[in-house]
């Protein structure tokens, strides 16, 4: 590693985009660009969803700490949510934790190669669906998760998420007429 890219490598918070490399590098946007795909190749950081410029180091092969990789999400998808059985252990719904972060995007997306985490392509109008119809419920590390009962609803419409078993939900904290309405919103997509 060269002397500039330790530096920089200091100086670059976790998450970053390539506008903020090139700040970094005023007037040579160049070899920005070539020290990321440097970091790239070496396996140094990761691209969160290519073709999106947003990076995050990565520590000697470590899976990045949760609230840095939210943040990555985040940098790269505005409509980031999250659902299934990952809104549903962090509301202590479910008694069974997820293995990966399942979160949803109404943004095009092919892969996203971030440990840890599994992304959904939601259709569009989705997240205003969800909105309109009362179905976030508090954050994680300042993503919007999916209110119990809208993914339940979620996990049955679109049938891509990872939810626990039906014995390992709290069912006295479900309300049935918000599963129902909830439903009903995601049968207008």
């Amino acid at each position: 590693m060269s002397a500039l890219s330790r530096d920089l490598d200091t100086r670059l918070p976790v998450v970053f985009t390539l506008a903020d490399l090139k700040q970094q590098l005023p007037g040579d946007e160049q070899a920005a660009m070539a020290l990321a795909l440097r970091w790239l190749e070496s396996g140094q950081v990761r691209q969160v969803a290519p073709p999106r410029p947003v990076f995050i180091r990565l520590g000697s092969g470590e899976t990045p700490a949760e609230a840095d990789l939210c943040l990555a999400l985040r940098r790269a998808f505005p409509s980031l949510v999250v659902v299934g059985g990952s809104a549903l252990w962090r509301q202590g719904i479910s008694h069974e934790r997820d293995a990966v972060l399942d979160c949803a995007v109404s943004e095009p997306v092919d892969r996203c190669p971030l440990p840890g985490v599994r992304l959904h392509q939601r259709p569009a109008g989705w997240l205003d669906v969800v909105s309109r119809a009362g179905g976030l419920h508090g954050h994680l590390h300042e993503v919007p998760l999916l209110s119990a009962e809208m993914a339940v609803a979620d996990a049955a419409r679109f049938t891509d998420v990872w939810v626990p078993d039906r014995d390992h939900l709290d069912w006295r904290t479900l309300s049935a007429e918000r599963i129902t309405a909830a439903q009903d919103a995601m049968n207008s997509l």
